[in-house]
């Protein structure tokens, strides 16, 4: 197999399949702006199995995965679109795992959009084709009691801890030398880009909005320390976050 990992999710898979399933692994493929993953692959990997990836320049790296042919190909946490060269590599198919309950929310920022419309959430591992988070759903969980407290932080948090566990739970079945049976992943709404969650989260001030829209929006963007809800007030522009949290429960 082929692993592209990346991130905490990443390093936390790689590590169970090291320790439960190292003959799985033919090559590790990190990013090279990753130095926290780069660094923990030359503790745990010998360094023969490991590429470094750049994404803006990646043809050597594809040309020696292409001379692997492995029987399948992981992305964990991988933040890049694939090349269609990639996709034609492995034997059997690629798999990808998605931090939203598919087919909702496909594309950037699952989290964003979950929390605007309040659900459903969970997490998701599909197969991979040329249209993005669209292949057969091999496996997903709903995420349930998502109340008010709960930020696009705190939902990405839970979203992490919630996708190790389904892989986990998941890999001896995704493992096996052939082609995985799913469920199809139907069009639901749109595939979303970054563009459309900039957009989104913006206040216009002029504009009414319905008490628990408003809150939605705040918390949805409220990933702290980074901006928050983007405002324009007098040739001004201003960012706003918010502190939410339970402290009452009937």
């Amino acid at each position: 197999m082929i692993f592209f990992i990346s991130d905490f999710v990443g390093r936390e898979l790689i590590l169970f399949i090291i320790k439960k399933f190292k003959k799985d692994i033919k090559i590790v493929v990190v990013d090279t702006k990753d130095k926290l993953t780069i660094a923990f692959l030359k503790k745990n990997l010998q360094k023969s199995k490991i590429i470094i990836w750049d994404n803006n320049n990646n043809s050597k790296a594809i040309k020696e995965l292409e001379k692997i042919k492995p029987e399948k190909i992981f992305l964990l946490w991988w933040p890049y679109i694939l090349n269609k060269r990639i996709l034609i590599i492995p034997k059997y198919e690629t798999i990808n795992i998605h931090p939203s309950y598919l087919p909702f929310y496909k594309g950037k920022d699952p989290n964003f959009w979950a929390l605007i419309n309040n659900g459903p959430y969970g997490v998701s591992i599909h197969k991979v084709t040329s249209k993005i988070d669209s292949g057969d759903i091999l496996f997903r969980k709903k995420i349930t009691n998502i109340d008010f407290s709960y930020d696009a932080k705190k939902l990405y948090e839970l979203n992490k801890k919630k996708i190790i566990i389904l892989f986990k739970n998941s890999y001896k079945i995704l493992r096996k030398n052939e082609i995985t049976k799913g469920i199809p992943n139907k069009i639901v709404g749109r595939t979303n880009k970054r563009k459309n969650m900039i957009k989104k989260a913006k206040l216009d001030l002029k504009k009414y909005y319905k008490g628990e829209n408003i809150i939605n929006l705040l918390r949805a963007k409220n990933f702290k320390p980074h901006e928050g809800i983007i405002f324009k007030k007098n040739k001004k522009e201003f960012s706003i976050n918010i502190n939410i949290k339970l402290i009452k429960s009937n």
